[in-house]
């Protein structure tokens, strides 16, 4: 049986892809025997068929670079997101240790010329050098010492290590004492007193003379 030309090129294409019955496979190649016309199309199929492949592969080298592309922005961003999540974690650590160091108090210790008193304008003055004090401790007391009336004042400072680190060696700090109107006039002495201060207005002369040998004295009327 001759099939016209149409129908016959209509099945070619399931005739190159194997999925056509065997009966239409049969008489497609029977056709393609006889007419030349749908030989040469048939030919010219195959030959656009053969051009698509490497664009296909073109197509898949696109992809890959394109999944390369992506998976290096990925890396990128990741790179990235390593770098901010280690300057955080610095950052917060450099926080830590700021916070450790001015949480870290303890009593200043007199050393050669660190610590100094005057009067300034009738106000007794302390200098402290290189550091800053972030508390002070003053005690007034007024006594009778070896049968004379005496006036001492006690005072301490304390600091975090993070003053000392911050604070230059050249730098002076300068605290209050005892201002002019609250009776600086009538102090005999003024110590650096790095001990207890528990009960010292109202000790003996016996302790209260321990705690001026234990005491620096930075100045005496």
């Amino acid at each position: 049986m001759k099939y016209p030309c149409g129908l016959i090129q209509d099945l070619l294409p399931l005739y190159h892809d194997e999925v056509c019955s065997r009966e239409s496979r049969q008489a497609v190649l029977r056709h393609l025997e006889e007419c030349g016309e749908c030989r040469a199309f048939y030919e010219k199929m195959q030959q656009a068929e053969n051009i698509a492949v490497p664009y296909a592969d073109d197509r898949e080298e696109n992809r890959k670079a394109a999944a390369f592309r992506t998976v290096r922005k990925k890396l990128r961003r990741r790179q990235v997101l390593l770098v901010i999540f280690t300057a955080v974690l610095v950052f917060a650590g450099i926080l830590a240790v700021i916070g450790a160091m001015k949480n870290s108090v303890s009593v200043i210790m007199p050393e050669e010329n660190n610590i100094s008193v005057t009067i300034t304008n009738g106000d007794f003055v302390a200098k402290l050098r290189g550091s800053r004090a972030n508390y002070l401790k003053i005690k007034r007391v007024d006594t009778s010492f070896y049968g004379q009336e005496k006036t001492y004042l006690f005072f301490c400072m304390s600091a975090s290590k993070w003053d000392d680190v911050t604070t230059k060696e050249d730098m002076f700090s300068v605290y209050t004492l005892c201002p002019r109107d609250k009776g600086a006039q009538g102090i005999d002495c003024v110590y650096y007193y790095t001990g207890d201060y528990t009960d010292i207005e109202t000790m003996g002369e016996s302790r209260l003379g321990q705690v001026i040998e234990n005491s620096l004295l930075l100045w005496s009327r």
